[in-house]
């Protein structure tokens, strides 16, 4: 583009009340060679008001002693009235300090009138324009910094597309001289433009429009993926819409895309209610605005399909967990049936077996509880990940509880081996938790000590921590060991140490789960500590919760 602002006419309005001094500025810059200007001439300020209010002048050359109006005064009524007009004072001969004091108030220079010539009045006059020019692209520069910052903070303060868009069109419309905004986006599946949001407009009315209306000006822009003016969208062959466009005295038009990282996602377009020229840097400026607008859109974009995804994982999860716990219901009764049967025929009630048939009726017995138990742990997943269990607390003496797992809690007659050790002390304290999830914890810790242990010791312990108002249950095997580089995921479901293809123990890796989430519900913590080929140990830590020895209840609430 050629910048030909020093070869158009500059528009020099003077406002001086002697008509000698007049006609001899006149004369002196008629001499001055490549220095085109108009000239206007008027004697008083509410005149020189009056034309630059119109817009058309270039530069005023100001005398301070008017008829009516003196000093400084002049200067500040001048500048309120057009502060983008450049303003040149003219002074008396010792008056350098009122000059100086009208340069501070918004004049660009000042000039002693009985000093004047050609050549000086033509450079002050130049240099007033070159720095009010300045100024403004300075002003400008400022105001766009401050409303891109205004915008980002704006439009980043949400991940709502419907708010970010609202939020967006309403700063443009307060920060912006543009009267009018839409916003289209990109929609993939249609593999069109899809009218979302405006401002200043009937919003229906625009989106039927914008529909019916097909592309028009927009193919353009997607084509070429940069941004699109129209001079004037009622009379533009372009435009499929003009009805619309004079009904709401819409005049210009600039659609810039919103693009991250190459890829598309709509349109943001800018009206204006009279001719308007938009400018190389104006266009840019926009353009940022709409960078900054596009990452925003892209956030809002995948914040939602993030969020339909876990809605959808999280129904898909639901129903998993209802369809676990439905067939684990109804596997449980043959099962059971099963179980009860086959106790019925090894008891001798169908009729005498002979040693084999009672070995096979012993496998069938084994596998039935087997199944039964995983039947059983998928049931305890279900409602825990449903959040289907609740915590019943009451206190019960520690003591209780040990003897109830020393009698339930027995090694397999395959594991003559295998010892199991309790080191408990003989005063344990009154807690206060549910006893039956705790109970179900230690169950599960031992139970996973025996099946990976072949030989040796299992020692349980339990140790009152009175300074912490906690009590700790740790179970310490001899048994395979956990590799270190699994020991993080060892609480995971479905997770075990041994998990090879050739695996020798059964079950499907739910125990250790369940004692986390039941030790967590409980307020608690578990640990692992554990060495490959020599065993593991397993620290349950629950707090006391003001547990009483003389409210405890007694054996008959724990199961």
């Amino acid at each position: 583009m050629t910048d030909n602002s020093s070869t158009k006419p500059i528009e020099l309005l003077l406002i001086e009340d002697n008509p000698g001094d007049a006609l001899l500025i006149e004369e002196m810059l008629s001499e001055v060679k490549g220095f085109p200007f108009t000239f206007d001439h008027v004697p008083r300020l509410s005149e020189g008001l009056e034309r630059m209010a119109s817009g058309t002048v270039g530069v005023a050359l100001l005398d301070l002693s008017l008829p009516d109006s003196h000093g400084l005064e002049t200067v500040a009524r001048a500048h309120a009235q057009s502060p983008g007009v450049p303003i040149v004072v003219m002074t008396g001969l010792d008056d350098e300090e009122t000059g100086i004091a009208a340069v501070k108030m918004g004049a660009q220079d000042f000039l002693v009138k009985r000093q004047l010539d050609g050549n000086l009045l033509v450079r002050s006059l130049r240099y007033a324009v070159e720095r009010k020019r300045a100024e403004e692209q300075a002003r400008r520069h400022q105001e766009h910094i401050t409303a891109l910052h205004e915008i980002e903070r704006a439009i980043t303060s949400t991940l709502d597309l419907h708010s970010l868009l609202s939020i967006l069109l309403e700063k443009i419309d307060q920060l912006l001289p543009y009267p009018a905004t839409t916003v289209r986006l990109w929609n993939k599946e249609s593999a069109c433009l899809e009218p979302v949001a405006c401002r200043n407009l009937h919003e229906e009315s625009w989106k039927l429009i914008a529909r019916e209306s097909g592309r028009g000006v927009t193919s353009l822009v997607l084509e070429k993926k940069a941004p699109v003016t129209i001079k004037n969208v009622q009379r533009d062959p372009c435009v499929r819409n003009p009805d619309f466009c004079r009904q709401h005295n819409l005049v210009s038009y600039l659609e810039v895309p919103l693009i991250v990282k190459e890829e598309l996602l709509g349109v943001l377009g800018f009206y204006t209610r009279e001719e308007h020229d938009f400018s190389k840097e104006e266009i840019e400026f926009l353009s940022t605005v709409a960078g900054q607008a596009a990452v925003a859109i892209q956030n809002s974009q995948l914040y939602q399909q993030t969020r339909d995804q876990a809605i959808e994982l999280e129904r898909a999860d639901r129903i998993k967990n209802e369809f676990l716990s439905v067939v684990s219901h109804e596997l449980c009764t043959p099962v059971n049936v099963i179980m009860g049967y086959t106790k019925m025929v090894k008891d001798g009630m169908m009729g005498e077996l002979n040693p084999e048939q009672d070995r096979a009726l012993g496998k069938v017995s084994v596998c039935a509880k087997d199944l039964l138990a995983m039947i059983n742990d998928i049931l305890r997943v279900t409602m825990i990940e449903s959040h289907g269990l609740s915590v019943v607390r009451t206190k019960f003496n520690m003591s209780v509880l040990v003897d109830v797992l020393r009698a339930s809690c027995e090694i397999p007659p395959g594991k003559k081996e295998v010892t199991l050790h309790w080191d408990c002390p003989a005063e344990l304290p009154v807690i206060n938790t549910d006893n039956e999830k705790l109970a179900q914890i230690l169950q599960n810790l031992i139970s996973n000590a025996i099946k990976f242990t072949e030989k040796g010791l299992i020692t349980v312990s339990v140790r009152p921590l009175p300074q912490e108002e906690s009590v700790e249950f740790t179970v310490h095997d001899s048994g395979i060991g956990i590799p270190n580089e699994i020991l993080a995921t060892v609480f995971d479901k479905f997770h075990q140490a041994d998990s090879s293809s050739t695996r020798n123990h059964n079950g499907v890796g739910l125990g250790l789960y369940i004692a986390k989430k039941l030790t967590e519900l409980l307020g608690g913590s578990i640990t692992v500590q554990s060495e490959l080929g020599k065993g593991s140990a397993f620290t349950v830590r629950l707090p006391c919760m003001g547990g009483d020895k003389d409210t405890a209840l007694i054996a008959d609430s724990i199961h």
